[in-house]
C-alpha cells in the first residue's frame, strides 16, 4: 500500500469518527434538552464505538510514521489528522458528560432560562464542530475562521449562564442542580474550544504555519 493510500485511508476515518461524534453529540444534546434520561442512557453506550475509532486512527497513525517516515506536506497532513482525532474523542467525551447531566437533573427543580441557555450552547458546539471538520476536509482557511469567531457566542453565553446562577438562591435540590449546570456550561465552553483547535488544524495544514484563532 502506497504513502498515499495509507494517508488517505487516514483521512477517510478521521471524517468518518467526525460524522460519528457529530451525530452522538446531537443526540446527547437532544436527551438534555427533553430530560429523557433513556435516550441519554443509549447515547452514553455509543462512546465505545468513538474511542474504537480513536484507536483506529492512533494505531495506523503510528503505524505510518514507523514504516514510511513521511515529511513535508504529507508529515503536516498525518499529523493534523491525529490531532483532529484527539479533538474529537474529547468530544465524544463531552456527550458522555451530557448524557450524566441529564441523568443527574431529571427530577431536579432546574430553572428554564438556564436550562435553555445549556441547550442553546450545545447546539452551538455540534453546529462549530460540523464546520469545522468541514473546513478541514476541504481545507478551507475561511470557514474555519468563521467557524472559530463563534466561540465568542459560547462564552458570552458561558458568562451569562454564570451570571444568572450567581442571582439565583433557593433550597439544596436547586443547588444541587445549579452546581450541576454550572460544571456542564464549562464543559460546553471547552467543546467550542475543541471545534476552534480544529479549526486551527486547517490553517496549519494549508499554510504550514500555525495561527491561533
Amino acid at each position: 500500500m502506497s504513502l498515499d493510500t495509507k494517508i488517505k485511508n487516514l483521512e477517510l476515518d478521521l471524517f468518518s469518527m467526525g460524522e460519528l461524534v457529530i451525530k452522538t453529540l446531537a443526540e446527547a444534546v437532544k436527551a438534555l434538552e427533553t430530560r429523557d434520561v433513556e435516550l441519554a442512557e443509549v447515547v452514553k453506550k455509543k462512546d465505545g464505538e468513538v474511542d474504537k475509532a480513536y484507536l483506529k486512527i492512533d494505531k495506523d497513525w503510528f503505524e505510518l510514521m514507523a514504516t514510511e517516515q513521511p515529511v513535508a506536506k504529507d508529515l503536516r497532513l498525518a499529523t493534523s489528522i491525529l490531532q483532529a482525532s484527539l479533538h474529537l474523542e474529547r468530544l465524544g467525551d463531552l456527550s458522555v458528560y451530557l448524557c450524566k447531566t441529564t441523568k443527574e437533573i431529571s427530577n431536579l427543580p432546574i430553572p428554564e432560562s438556564l436550562h435553555k441557555i445549556i441547550v442553546e450552547m450545545g447546539y452551538m458546539v455540534i453546529d462549530m464542530s460540523s464546520e469545522a471538520m468541514e473546513s478541514l476536509k476541504s481545507k478551507d482557511i475561511e470557514l474555519a475562521l468563521a467557524t472559530a469567531n463563534k466561540d465568542k457566542e459560547i462564552n458570552n453565553l458561558y458568562n451569562k449562564m454564570l451570571n444568572e446562577v450567581s442571582n439565583i438562591s433557593g433550597n439544596k435540590d436547586l443547588y444541587t442542580g445549579l452546581f450541576r449546570l454550572i460544571t456542564c456550561v464549562r464543559t460546553l465552553e471547552r467543546g467550542g474550544d475543541h471545534a476552534v483547535d480544529i479549526c486551527e488544524l486547517t490553517a496549519f495544514l494549508v499554510s504550514g504555519e500555525f495561527r491561533e484563532f
